[in-house]
């Protein structure tokens, strides 16, 4: 017998966990709803000085502020407890003198974002979960075989368990598993020719929640706040090799002459990871009672940390109207619902895909006329507030 539920989830990391609460809370926990998740987590492996983090923006917090959890606070005050606000970003374009700056406090704000490790935000989304009982999580689990007909969904995992839902759910990735089962692949837009190193390190001084952007010929250059003393680390550049095979102390002076002393000096760094930059998404963010949400439905460059906030706001759409729908005893993997959620998300994702693909061209070209155009607009914001504040909506996700 087939194990009965209202929808699927397939990825059970931050953006399925999210989902699954956003969708309990849309519809006063009566939802019932699968996670299938691949990996047991480890999150005192994961944590600790080598744990990778996420930047959340203000428009992401205000979002989370409305799902109500079973423990009695919503999300934004659970993460609170684990995260660092930014109060403060700063961008400049090295070697050039153009720079500006966002301050929370000019715009009304308590912050303009937050600062929070992956394992502490999964290990705290992990037991407000476990108390949800329309929750089920299937893991260490995948899914075997999708089975789609006009009704419903059915679903065999790895170890012959069978579920039925109504509507399935990608939230496990780039290249994501079940899209590829259902007949939607991963396309590649474009290659950057970049990666990224990420590592978090250790200061002499307090970066006083202040973040920093800065821009290089070969990628950016991102410092984000974590505990008082402590950064996350994002530089893209054209070839990693040489700078990963640093010894640490020879890491912590190249990362010392990329940024200056503004904060002292870099006395100590993490674990290093390193990712290729690559612009990615689905052929299509839907199927026959398929959504595809997150980084399974596009895939973008780090820069201004648009990525996950994008992907924070199309599992939000979707919540929305699946909670509508099911409140109303409507069909939430109904065709005119998936096509909705696609119709609402896609201009959003375009200008996204857009605006961080512009970023990476302007601020990589070396053509002088164009060094000279982009600096005379990062020192035209400083005295436009107006100018500086719509960057500004844009970064908070707004």
């Amino acid at each position: 017998m087939a194990e009965q539920f209202d929808i699927a989830i397939v990825g059970g990391a931050i953006t399925g966990s999210v989902l699954s609460l956003a969708l309990s809370s849309a519809t006063s926990h009566k939802i019932r709803i699968a996670i299938i998740e691949k990996s047991i987590p480890n999150f005192a492996e994961q944590g600790g000085f080598d744990a990778r983090s996420i930047a959340l923006a203000y428009g992401s917090l205000q979002k989370l502020a409305k799902i109500q959890s079973l423990v009695g606070q919503n999300l934004v005050d659970l993460i609170a407890q684990i995260s660092t606000p930014i109060h403060k970003i700063h961008v400049s374009d090295q070697g050039h003198f153009g720079k500006t700056h966002i301050k929370a406090e000019e715009l009304h704000l308590p912050q303009l974002g937050t600062v929070v490790e992956l394992a502490k935000l999964g290990e705290k989304l992990n037991n407000i979960i476990a108390q949800h009982q329309n929750i089920t999580l299937f893991c260490p689990n995948t899914v075997e075989k999708v089975e789609r007909s006009n009704t419903h969904c059915t679903l065999t995992l790895a170890n012959q368990e069978v579920i039925e839902c109504k509507l399935v759910v990608a939230a496990d990735g780039i290249q994501s598993q079940i899209a590829q089962k259902c007949g939607v692949e991963t396309v590649l837009v474009k290659e950057y020719n970049q990666s990224a190193i990420i590592a978090n390190v250790e200061l002499s001084e307090s970066h006083q929640n202040q973040a920093f952007e800065r821009f290089t010929t070969q990628g950016p250059f991102a410092l984000l706040p974590l505990t008082e003393k402590t950064m996350s680390l994002v530089w893209c550049m054209n070839d990693t090799t040489e700078v990963m095979d640093y010894s640490d102390d020879e890491f912590l002076q190249a990362i010392q002459q990329q940024f200056g002393w503004k904060l002292g000096k870099f006395s100590r760094v993490s674990k290093r990871f390193v990712y290729p930059l690559s612009l990615r998404k689905s052929q299509s963010h839907i199927h026959h009672r398929l959504a595809i949400v997150g980084n399974a439905s596009q895939f973008l460059h780090p820069v201004a940390g648009q990525g996950f906030n994008l992907g924070m706001r199309d599992l939000f759409e979707l919540a929305t109207l699946v909670g509508t729908a099911f409140n109303q005893q409507q069909d939430i993997g109904d065709q005119a619902l998936l096509s909705t959620f696609n119709e609402n998300r896609q201009a959003d994702q375009e200008r996204i895909m857009r605006s961080t693909s512009g970023l990476i061209s302007i601020f990589c070209c070396e053509f002088l006329p164009v060094q000279v155009i982009r600096n005379l607009g990062l020192l035209a914001l400083n005295p436009l507030t107006f100018a500086r504040h719509k960057v500004a909506h844009r970064a908070l996700g707004w």
